[in-house]
């Protein structure tokens, strides 16, 4: 067997018959790239079992696996949390060359909590980027014009995240598509 590092977070195992598998994707890894990303796409459901998703802009917190959405009380995501906790989010991890092709992803299983405008987690959290900075902003804004529903979701991972296509070569994923999918377990004091 042969090593040989190709990114920063994949080590790509050669075997004696040429094929590459990627090996080691930690937890770390996983939350580097998610704080690298700042859109995703979470679903949620009623308390009729009714799907709902909706395109997002997320903070991850600087420290741990806290996941931050600021949003208002009345939107759907928001009134789905209050009677269903339970969350999926999906986060795309776009290519800049081979733009053309499906995005490899992260995504996870676990549960929200709809928490004050003011919580110094979520405003760290959003402080820490351009976007987020711009966006507190703007609900800044509205709440100077009377807006008073405004909050962040505070969204925690269950026990599992899945990558897909995180590192793997696109020839490899064609020929083995379920190759692609890497099971990462999340430590316990991350965990919903």
């Amino acid at each position: 067997m042969i090593w040989s590092r190709v990114s920063f977070c994949e080590e790509v195992q050669l075997s004696n018959d040429g094929k590459q598998r990627v090996q080691g994707i930690t937890f770390d890894d996983v939350m580097h790239l998610l704080r690298g990303r700042s859109f995703a796409v979470l679903s949620t459901a009623d308390n009729q079992s009714r799907p709902h998703s909706a395109g997002i802009v997320y903070a991850v917190a600087p420290q741990g696996a806290d996941i931050y959405v600021m949003t208002r009380t009345h939107l759907m995501k928001a009134r789905n949390i209050i009677s269903n906790p339970n969350v999926s989010l999906v986060v795309p991890l776009s290519r800049r060359l081979l733009w053309f092709l499906p995005p490899p992803c992260i995504q996870f299983q676990g549960t929200a909590e709809i928490l004050d405008r003011t919580h110094p987690g979520g405003k760290h959290a959003f402080e820490s980027f351009f976007l987020g900075r711009t966006i507190l902003k703007m609900y800044r804004e509205f709440e100077r014009r009377g807006e008073t529903r405004v909050c962040f979701l505070r969204i925690k991972p269950g026990p599992v995240v899945f990558a897909y296509a995180v590192g793997s070569p696109i020839w490899q994923l064609v020929n083995r598509m379920e190759g692609g999918l890497v099971k990462i377990d999340v430590p316990a004091q991350y965990r919903s």
